[in-house]
C-alpha cells in the first residue's frame, strides 16, 4: 500500500476514494492582502524550488540529489499527487459534488494557453465545494468554470482519455483532493518532474499487462505511453511492458484495438508493491 494509502485511507481503499479527503477547514474568507492569486503562488514555486534544483543537476550533483529528496518529501506533504485508472476517476466524481471544468494550469505555464471552453475546450476537473467559491480566486478560473453532473464529468474524463490524456490526482495541502488532472507529457509538470527527474508525482495502484494471444503488434500502445513503459518486441513483433516503468494510467489499455492489455493490481507482483 502506498503511504498516503496508509496515512489518509480508509478500509483497505485507495486515499483518493476516502469522501473525508474532498473536504477540509480551509474554506473560510482570508483578508484580500493574505490571498495570492493561485495561478502566481504555483509559478513562484516553481521559479524558487524546482528550476534552482534543477540547475544543480550538472553544477553539482550530489547537491541536486539531496535537493530531490527534499522535495520528494515536501511534495508528499505539500500537494501529492497520483495516477489514477478510469475506473477510479469515474468513482472519484461520484463521491465529490459539485464537479466542474477548468482550464489547465500546466499549459498555461509551460504552453502560454488560454482553455476558454470555447475556442479552446478545457480538459481538468475542480472537485469539491471549493468550487462554489471559484470566484475567489480570479486568476486561477479566469476563464470561468463548467459545472457538470456526475455522468457529464465521467463522459468527459473518458472523452480525454480516449484522446491519450493521463489522469492525475489535483492535491492542495495533502490530502485534500481539489481536482482531477487530465494532461500529457511534456505539457503536465508533475509527469515531467517524475519522468525527468524521479519525483513527484506518484504511481497508479494498477500495472498494464499484455495478452500476448491477443496482441497484434499494432504498436498503438507503444505510441501512446507517457512513461516509455512500452516497446515493441523485433523478434515477436508483439508488445513488450516494463512493468517496473508502468505508472498504470491505463492510456495503452484503452487504446488498444484488440483489448489485449488489461490493468492489474500492482500490489500482486512482490517485486512493485513497494514501488510508487
Amino acid at each position: 500500500m502506498c503511504e498516503l494509502c496508509e496515512k489518509y485511507g480508509e478500509e483497505g481503499k485507495p486515499w483518493y476514494l476516502n469522501p473525508r479527503n474532498y473536504a477540509r477547514p480551509l474554506y473560510k474568507k482570508l483578508e484580500e492582502k493574505e490571498k495570492p492569486p493561485m495561478i502566481l503562488d504555483e509559478i513562484r514555486y516553481a521559479a524558487n524550488v524546482i528550476k534552482p534544483m534543477i540547475d544543480l543537476k550538472e553544477e553539482d550533483p550530489k547537491a541536486y540529489q539531496d535537493a530531490l529528496e527534499r522535495f520528494q518529501k515536501e511534495y508528499l506533504s505539500r500537494a501529492a499527487g497520483q495516477v489514477v485508472s478510469l475506473e477510479d476517476a469515474k468513482k472519484m466524481v461520484e463521491i465529490a459534488q459539485p464537479v466542474a471544468r477548468i482550464d489547465c494550469i500546466c499549459r498555461r505555464v509551460v504552453r502560454a494557453t488560454f482553455e476558454d471552453g470555447e475556442k479552446r475546450p478545457r480538459s481538468c476537473l475542480g472537485l469539491g465545494v471549493g468550487m462554489f467559491r471559484w470566484k475567489e480566486w480570479p486568476e486561477r478560473y479566469k476563464g470561468g468554470v463548467e459545472f457538470l453532473s456526475t455522468e457529464e464529468a465521467k463522459k468527459h474524463i473518458e472523452h480525454w482519455h480516449r484522446r491519450g490524456m493521463v489522469i492525475t490526482i489535483m492535491s492542495f495541502g495533502t490530502p485534500y483532493i481539489g481536482g482531477i488532472c487530465l494532461c500529457d507529457y511534456p505539457d503536465c509538470m508533475a509527469i515531467r518532474m517524475r519522468v525527468e527527474h524521479g519525483v513527484g508525482l506518484l504511481k497508479g495502484h494498477q500495472v498494464a499487462k499484455v495478452d500476448y494471444d491477443k496482441c497484434i503488434g499494432c504498436g498503438t500502445c507503444a505510441s501512446r505511453c507517457q512513461f516509455g513503459a512500452i516497446k515493441m518486441e523485433v523478434t515477436t513483433n508483439k508488445a513488450n511492458i516494463d512493468m517496473t516503468k508502468c505508472f498504470g494510467c491505463g492510456v495503452c489499455a484503452y487504446a488498444c484495438p484488440q483489448e489485449a492489455i488489461s490493468l492489474v493490481d500492482r500490489k500482486n507482483f512482490p517485486i512493485l508493491k513497494d514501488q510508487w
